[in-house]
C-alpha cells in the first residue's frame, strides 16, 4: 500500500520504541503516537481504517475504544479490532492459559489468565457497540478471540 499514511497510537512510550527497533524508524508514512484512547489528539473523520488488537480488555472503561473509533473515523470508514473474549467460567479460563501458554513463564500465565477474565464477553461488546451507535459485527473466531469488524455510517451506498 504505498500511498498509505499510518499513525499508530499506543499508551507507552517504550511499546513504540519497542516497535521501531524490530520494524525501523517511522518515516513519512508511519508516525508515531503516545497518547491513550479516546484522547488522540489525532484529527477528527480522517481516517479510512480502524485497526486495533488486544486493547479492549485493558481498558476500564470500554466506551472510551468505541469513542475514539467513531470519532477519527471518517464517514464509511472500514474497522477492525480483535481482542480476547471471556470465557464462561474461571475454570475455563484456566483451560484456555494452560492449552496456548503451557511452556510460558508463570508471570505470562498468570497475565493471561487475568486478561481473559478482564475481556469482555461478545455479548457484552455487542451491547457496548449498540450504545456507541457503531453498526458493527462481533464475531467469534477461535477459543479465545472475538473480532469486531464493518464500516462506520455514511460511507457512500
Amino acid at each position: 500500500m504505498p500511498g498509505w499514511r499510518f499513525d499508530a497510537v499506543d499508551g507507552s512510550a517504550a511499546m513504540l520504541a519497542a516497535g521501531t527497533q524490530k520494524h525501523g524508524a517511522p518515516d513519512d508514512r508511519l508516525r508515531l503516537h503516545v497518547a491513550r484512547v479516546p484522547n488522540t489528539g489525532l484529527p477528527a473523520a480522517s481516517y479510512g481504517l480502524i485497526l486495533s488488537n488486544s486493547l479492549l480488555h485493558h481498558l476500564p472503561d470500554a466506551q472510551a475504544l468505541w469513542s475514539a473509533v467513531a470519532q477519527l473515523g471518517a464517514p464509511g470508514a472500514a474497522v477492525l479490532i480483535g481482542d480476547l473474549f471471556r470465557p464462561e467460567t474461571l475454570e475455563m479460563a484456566q483451560a484456555t492459559v494452560d492449552r496456548w501458554s503451557s511452556g510460558e513463564p508463570e508471570v505470562l500465565r498468570i497475565d493471561f489468565f487475568n486478561s481473559l477474565c478482564a475481556a469482555f464477553t461478545p455479548d457484552e461488546v455487542r451491547a457496548q457497540l449498540h450504545a456507541a451507535g457503531l453498526p458493527l459485527t462481533v464475531e467469534v473466531v477461535s477459543d479465545r478471540h472475538l473480532l469486531v469488524f464493518g464500516h462506520l455510517p455514511g460511507g457512500a451506498s
